[in-house]
């Protein structure tokens, strides 16, 4: 289904010197492939700032032949849109190669297909981003490593160029790189900015406009309100919403599972809660319709839900909710994934997905068995800034069983699994069957809470293994030595704040044993 037309959108018209300098710089896509030499390093930039038309003309220079490209490398953060022109005009990748730092659906139905071109890269932290500026950066802008930084951008107004849904990292891209080129897209909101939002126009190179009543240039259309989650996933959600309250900020991942969560908490009685995340998209937009949302009890960013990208995928809504609203505020991801941002968030509740974890705890979510499925993004980093919150609660949520019927709980991850968030860091876990916290515990305390919530017909499995695999001490008298002390449940630890992240307020003079 193609996407339909934003009413009352402003057209594109450049009647002021600045605009006229916008004119003078924007060529053809045609054109700046035309520029592009064999070797050249392109970097796309983050989710929503996907690029088009450029990269349909990039492909279509792609060859071994006289005046073709070759030995292309594109840098991508996420992206969802436009790989697929490279992928159709070079399948082998004899030509470019892809350095893909989150797998999205899009690239991974390219690589199932056979497509040869991806160089994962495993991403989980916002410094990774400052890195890769750090790697790339030099500060004469002729010798940058990177030759080319192309994004999308909304309709340049007043002199400054708006990263609409992709500000994450629109200015890493493009002060690490030696060209910078936008895409002008007249769909795209202009989103208000918290931070890195804004970049004058002097410093775009060329600007390319888009087309965007062509079909292959739009998003791809999904009917989020539509998602109906299934049973399962609503027995997740309500165990996640078991630990919730009045007044809680949320960040949730992407998927099925944070979509069920966001359903049941529209369908709740919470009020006064905030949004916090680097992602944002419809359920924001479902809780501030539902009245769930006001973000009045934020102690920082009072009012504002906080972001830093938006995948448009229900482009008119998305455009008629965020374009010009301060309500939502976008920010480079070196402040939304920040873990000391993310640790003055009082009462922080994030959601994300796991795809398989052991029985000590450890978390395998964007690489299991050396196979990319996605990259582990915030996970890592919102599960540590919730932890370091007052009164935060980080869940790892998941079917015990996998679309497969196999056991998402095992022993010991596969060979060649990426941890995505260490075990000793991972705190609430979440399955159909219950919500355990596992924060703090032994081997022996965290197979015994991890196996409770696994599938019944795994459990057996589970607990044989870690007695004959792991020597873990499962069924031991001390499970039966007062309780009630050793499993407190969720709620007695909601407002719980660890007393190393007070030290980037102040140290306190005099210790108190009820602080």
């Amino acid at each position: 289904m193609a996407q339909q037309k934003i009413a009352n959108k402003e057209k594109v018209w450049m009647p002021t010197p600045v605009q006229q300098k916008i004119k003078n710089k924007t060529i053809t896509a045609k054109q700046w492939a035309d520029m592009v030499k064999p070797g050249d390093w392109i970097n796309r930039g983050g989710p929503g700032s996907d690029t088009f038309v450029t990269m349909e003309a990039l492909a279509g220079r792609l060859g071994g032949g006289p005046g073709d490209l070759n030995n292309i490398e594109i840098w991508n953060q996420a992206i969802m849109c436009g790989n697929g022109f490279c992928a159709a005009a070079d399948m082998e990748a004899k030509y470019h190669v892809v350095h893909e730092a989150f797998l999205l659906p899009t690239l991974r139905g390219l690589v199932t297909k056979g497509y040869k071109g991806l160089d994962w890269k495993h991403w989980g932290w916002s410094l990774g981003m400052d890195a890769e500026y750090a790697r790339f950066y030099r500060k004469n802008r002729a010798d940058r490593a990177m030759d080319w930084g192309v994004q999308a951008c909304a309709v340049p107004e007043a002199g400054y160029v708006n990263a609409s849904y992709g500000v994450n990292n629109f200015m890493i891209t493009a002060k690490s790189c030696k060209k910078f080129v936008c895409e002008i897209r007249s769909d795209y909101a202009w989103c208000e900015g918290g931070r890195g939002m804004f970049l004058p126009v002097d410093e775009v190179d060329y600007f390319v406009e888009v087309d965007i009543d062509d079909p292959k240039y739009q998003w791809p259309y999904i009917a989020e309100k539509e998602i109906k989650p299934n049973d399962v996933q609503m027995a997740i959600a309500n165990n996640c919403l078991s630990i919730m309250r009045d007044g809680d900020c949320v960040q949730v991942g992407i998927g099925a599972l944070p979509t069920a969560v966001v359903i049941g908490l529209a369908k709740s009685n919470l009020r006064h809660m905030g949004v916090h995340s680097e992602m944002i998209g419809e359920y924001a937009f479902t809780l501030y319709e539902a009245g769930v949302v006001d973000n009045s009890r934020k102690t920082i960013d009072v009012g504002r839900c906080g972001w830093a990208y938006i995948m448009p995928v229900d482009t008119p809504r998305y455009y008629e909710w965020v374009h010009r609203n301060p309500l939502f505020a976008g920010f480079d991801i070196g402040y939304t994934n920040n873990v000391v941002t993310l640790s003055q968030l009082d009462n922080f509740v994030t959601v994300n997905n796991f795809a398989q974890m052991d029985l000590r705890g450890q978390d395998a979510a964007g690489n299991v068995g050396g196979r990319p499925i996605s990259s582990t993004g915030g996970q890592f980093q919102f599960t540590l800034g919730a932890s370091m919150a007052k009164g935060g609660r980080a869940i790892l949520a998941a079917t015990a069983r996998d679309a497969k019927g196999k056991s998402r709980f095992v022993p010991m991850l596969e060979q060649g699994s990426v941890v995505a968030v260490p075990d000793w860091l991972v705190t609430y876990v979440c399955t159909e069957f219950g919500i355990v916290n596992i924060q703090g515990c032994t081997d022996a305390e965290k197979a015994t809470k991890l196996i409770s919530i696994a599938h019944p017909d795994d459990r057996e499995m589970l607990a044989k293994a870690a007695v004959e695999k792991l020597n873990i001490k499962l069924n031991h008298w001390m499970f039966k030595n007062a309780p009630d002390r050793r499993f407190p449940s969720p709620l007695e630890m909601k407002d719980h704040k660890y007393g190393y992240a007070d030290i980037s307020v102040a140290p306190k003079e005099i210790a108190k044993v009820n602080d």
